[in-house]
Parts: C-alpha cells; sequence; structure tokens
C-alpha cells in the first residue's frame, strides 16, 4: 500500500468513526428530541427529515464555490465541518423550539455539502479496482460509533429529556474534531475545468443518456425509501400506533440494530462492489430495502420490528458504498465530482419532499398505506435498474475492473 493511500484510509476511517456519532444524532435524537420535548408538529418533524436532502440539492452550488475559490479537497471538507460545529453549538443555545430546529436543519444542510469533495479524494488517492475495499472500514467505524452512541443517547434520554443538550454539545465538539482530521487527508486543488459550472453539471441529466435513465431508477428507490423513514420513528414513539416504544428501545431499533447489521454486511457488500457487475449489486441491494420496509410495519411486535432494522442495515452496509461510489464506473476521474454533484442534488430533490409526502399519507391513511407504497416504488426501481443492465459502459467498466484483477 503506497504511503498516499495509507494516509488518506487512515485519516478518512479516523473521520468516519466520528462521523458516525453525527449521523446517529441527527437521525435519530434530533427527531425524538421534536416528538418528545419540543411536542412539534408534523411540518417541523418533516422539516428535520427533509434538512440533509435539501442540503443536497446545493451541492452543485457549493462545489462550484470550493472549485471557484481554488480550494483543496480536504480544506472543503474541513470547513464543512467547522460550520457545521457553530450550528450544533447554536442549536442548544436557547431552549427554544425555533432555535433549536433552525440550527439542526442548518447543520444538516451544511454537512451534506463534503460529499462531492470526499468523492474526489477516494478517486484521486484510491486505485479504481479496489475502491470498495477501502470503503470498507471507515463504514465499519461509523457503525460501531453509530451504535455506541445510540445506546449512550438513548440511557441519557430515558434518564432526563432535558439532557438533549449535552448530546447535542458533544456533536459540536465531534464536528470540531472531525474537521481538523478532514483537513490532514492528502487532496488536491479544486478546479473550475473540472468542475464546471453548475448548470453544465446539471446537463449531464440528459446529455449522458445512461446517467440520466439511471438517475430515474435511483429517483424511485429513494423516494420510496425515504417516505417511510420518518414514519418509522413516528410508528415507534407516538402512543397513537400501539407501540410507545421508550427512547432506549428506540435507539436500539433505530441505531444499534441496523450499525450492527452494517458492520457485518460491509465487506461482503464491498467485495460484490469490487467483482460483480453494478446493477447485479445494486438491486440485490434493493430488494433488501424492500424486505426491511415490509417487515418494520406489517405489525407491532418488536421482534420483527428489529428484524426489520437488521435487514435496513444489511442494505445499508451495500447502500452506501454503492451510493458513494457508483458514479465512478461510468465516467471518468476527472469529471467525477460533478457527476456526484448531480446524484446529490437529485437525491436532495427527492429527499426534501418525501418527508412531506410520508406524513400527508400517514395522515390520510395509515403507517401500512406508506409501507406498500414505498415497496411498490423500490420494485419499479429494480425493475428500470434490469432494463440498463447490459448496456455497454457498464460491461466495459466491469471488464475492465476484472483486467486490473
Amino acid at each position: 500500500m503506497s504511503q498516499l493511500i495509507q494516509k488518506t484510509h487512515t485519516r478518512d476511517s479516523i473521520r468516519s468513526f466520528l462521523y458516525g456519532i453525527l449521523e446517529a444524532g441527527w437521525q435519530t435524537f434530533a427527531f425524538v428530541v421534536a416528538i418528545r420535548y419540543f411536542n412539534s408538529d408534523v411540518n417541523f418533524k418533516a422539516s428535520i427529515a427533509a434538512a440533509g436532502p435539501i442540503g443536497f440539492l446545493l451541492t452543485p452550488l457549493s462545489l462550484y464555490f470550493f472549485a471557484h475559490q481554488k480550494f483543496s479537497a480536504s480544506f472543503a471538507c474541513a470547513l464543512v465541518y467547522f460550520s457545521t460545529a457553530l450550528f450544533l453549538f447554536g442549536s442548544i443555545s436557547v431552549n427554544s423550539i425555533t432555535v433549536f430546529g433552525a440550527c439542526i436543519i442548518i447543520s444538516q444542510i451544511i454537512n451534506v455539502q463534503k460529499g462531492p469533495v470526499l468523492l474526489q479524494i477516494y478517486t484521486t488517492n484510491y486505485p479504481p479496482e479496489n475502491r470498495g475495499h477501502y470503503m470498507k472500514l471507515p463504514h465499519i467505524l461509523s457503525a460501531i460509533s453509530a451504535v455506541v452512541f445510540g445506546f449512550i443517547g438513548g440511557k441519557i434520554l430515558d434518564h432526563n429529556i432535558e439532557n438533549y443538550t449535552l448530546l447535542f454539545l458533544l456533536m459540536g465538539i465531534i464536528a470540531l474534531i472531525t474537521s481538523r482530521i478532514s483537513f490532514k487527508i492528502p487532496s488536491q486543488k479544486l478546479t473550475r475545468e473540472h468542475v464546471g459550472n453548475p448548470w453544465q453539471s446539471i446537463s449531464l441529466i440528459w446529455k449522458d443518456k445512461l446517467f440520466g435513465s439511471m438517475l430515474g431508477a435511483w429517483m424511485l428507490l429513494g423516494i420510496g425509501n425515504l417516505i417511510c423513514l420518518p414514519i418509522r420513528y413516528e410508528y415507534l414513539a407516538n402512543p397513537t400506533y400501539g407501540i410507545n416504544a421508550d427512547n432506549t428501545q428506540i435507539g436500539i431499533i433505530m441505531i444499534a440494530v441496523p450499525a450492527v447489521a452494517k458492520i457485518l454486511s460491509t465487506t461482503i457488500w464491498a467485495n460484490l462492489f469490487d467483482q460483480l457487475k453494478l446493477i447485479t449489486t445494486r438491486n440485490i441491494n434493493n430488494a433488501f430495502f424492500a424486505l426491511s420496509i415490509i417487515l418494520f410495519f406489517i405489525s407491532n411486535n418488536i421482534l420483527l420490528i428489529t428484524i426489520a432494522s437488521a435487514c435496513y442495515g444489511i442494505a445499508l452496509g451495500g447502500g452506501k458504498i454503492f451510493w458513494n461510489l457508483w458514479v465512478t464506473k461510468i465516467t471518468s476521474q476527472e469529471k467525477v465530482s460533478s457527476y456526484m454533484s448531480v446524484h446529490m442534488a437529485l437525491t436532495g430533490l427527492r429527499g426534501s419532499i418525501a418527508p412531506f409526502i410520508g406524513y400527508w399519507i400517514l395522515i390520510q391513511t395509515s403507517p401500512q398505506m406508506v409501507a406498500y407504497l414505498g415497496t411498490f416504488l423500490i420494485v419499479v426501481s429494480i425493475i428500470l435498474f434490469e432494463l440498463k443492465k447490459n448496456h455497454p459502459r457498464l460491461l466495459d467498466a466491469h471488464t475492465s475492473k476484472e483486467n486490473a484483477h
């Protein structure tokens, strides 16, 4: 292993371990606090769920800004984490639902801007035939930290819900440390020649037919998942649906169990990404997402819900890798950040509207109806992905990888 790869892998692994704490806090404890401390309305909860995706919409603009300023990818990443920390501290500065919500939402919007620049680091520093391999340890470490924080955080909130300020103070400190670690990752400067302007990046959707069609299938997959995700918390925490799980149970079911399943499955998924065709692995992964949704909502049996969360964790073990790296199989190293910014922007589009759609359906019908629609959309996406399975560019990418091995 070269020194460049070693430095990148070591520092990105530390960054990922720390990020697991932040991710667990945003995805679970922000909802718990909104539901059980602030007793917030549906729109507020949906806005928290949509915050990260809204940030994705802005990635073509932030990427252009970083390139215009000629920031290195690692400096841009460090700046994102530093700004994130400021808003996490701001979320607990005043005991106000408005301040808490605004700062939590903005911190997530800012944090996701790191996506394209991290991918630029991976494509520059890691060899194409082993990128999945080098993503294994970082993803496993992020899952481990999420498990630990999910359990400890749940216990702290069960003891006294007002202790949420301690959790978000810790998250702010972690974001500052992560900023410092990110700055030390080897990287190159971002340039406008490679990035282009936001419109040039967006135009790839219709100029690159393969890219555009796969984005369409990914859109249905994402909406299917995302309309159901916040409803899982509602299903567990809201007494209306008969479960009324305590905060520790929610932390275990929604953080610990998926994280353990993710840890156990990540190595397998990474190897599949490196060795099999992209569409094959994508659709196996999609099947686990669909299974997790159906099992979660068909009953209020905690054991079955826990199994569903394990299926979700297995899906995440591969989904995170595929989501981060799939564009590397259809474009050149120089253009990968532009492709990724568009992929993230559309992720943001669906993620911004999906929670509101999910809650609207919930209000009109039931959690089960949300689950049925989500599963249907994922099945349709599987069919659309299969239609592209034998596209020459995807076959060429797989052949090139086989030759590299």
